[in-house]
């Protein structure tokens, strides 16, 4: 059966218009969640009516009733006298949401494995060497982390890939689930940290562990791949979020980065892929 729920663009992850949200409202809450899954604001960033408007190019009533959606679920935080901020993580949360990921994730890969078109194979594994490719021009441009346009080449890649497998899977109501748990985990989670190419690199790795599982039809591998990635990630989220609240420097370590950079160095362009 055909999948209609993949969105245009990968990042755009909104749900349909509901109750009486105008078009424009909707249009404004898809570009601010866009901005949010980008990591163009990040827990803490305090949210400016005017900017957004001029951003997207309308006026600031679309984009104050996606502001009053978002903070209706949750996403963003009135401060009195203040203003809206995107809503600061606590620790909990960001437990919660990985470990959600985990279970629905590792839930769909398993179906997905098992069920995508040899077409799905393919496009999974195009997201993971759009992934690679971004990564290259990150090296390549010498650039200590990844930001702008290399870095949402890379999310779109990264969360298409996921998508994808959740599509797979042919359940509708996963798919609505990990649209809401997705923005939580880029604003919460280690989208909401610089990356540098060690990370980025070991992120990649992991994806490519996934997609070779998925071609040669091994749901189990592609289930322990998966886990091992999120599990990581939560681990490096948590890092991230205790190194913040101590103010110290974050030092998130990978075993497999070694092996993860060889991709990046002179030698055979797909060592893992």
């Amino acid at each position: 059966m055909k999948n209609k729920l993949r969105p245009k663009n990968p990042s755009t992850l909104a749900p349909k218009v509901v109750g009486t949200a105008t078009k424009l409202g909707h249009h404004a809450y898809q570009c601010l969640q866009q901005k949010l899954l980008n990591g163009e604001l990040v827990a803490g960033d305090k949210i400016s009516e005017v900017q957004l408007a001029t951003d997207f190019g309308m006026s600031r009533t679309p984009v104050r009733e996606a502001i009053r959606r978002l903070e209706a679920e949750g996403v963003l935080q009135p401060v009195a006298s203040s203003g809206t901020y995107v809503k600061p993580a606590e620790r909990a949360t960001i437990i919660e949401v990985y470990e959600l990921r985990i279970a629905l994730e590792c839930f769909a890969v398993q179906k997905a494995t098992r069920r995508m078109k040899p077409a799905q194979v393919k496009q999974l594994q195009e997201y993971c060497d759009q992934m690679l490719t971004a990564i290259r021009d990150f090296r390549d441009s010498g650039a200590p982390y990844l930001k702008g346009g290399l870095l949402r080449r890379y999310l779109d890649a990264d969360i298409a890939f996921h998508l994808l497998l959740l599509q797979a899977a042919e359940n509708r109501h996963a798919s609505a689930i990990y649209n809401d748990l997705s923005l939580r985990s880029a604003i919460f989670g280690c989208r909401s940290h610089e990356r540098d190419l060690h990370h980025v690199a070991w992120v990649w790795l992991q994806h490519a562990h996934v997609a070779r599982a998925v071609r040669r039809r091994d749901a189990q591998a592609a289930l322990r791949a998966l886990e091992k990635h999120m599990s990581a990630s939560m681990s490096a989220a948590l890092e991230v979020y205790d190194a913040r609240l101590a103010g110290r420097p974050a030092a998130v370590a990978h075993p497999e980065f070694t092996k993860a950079m060889a991709a990046f160095m002179p030698g055979p362009k797909r060592a893992a892929a």
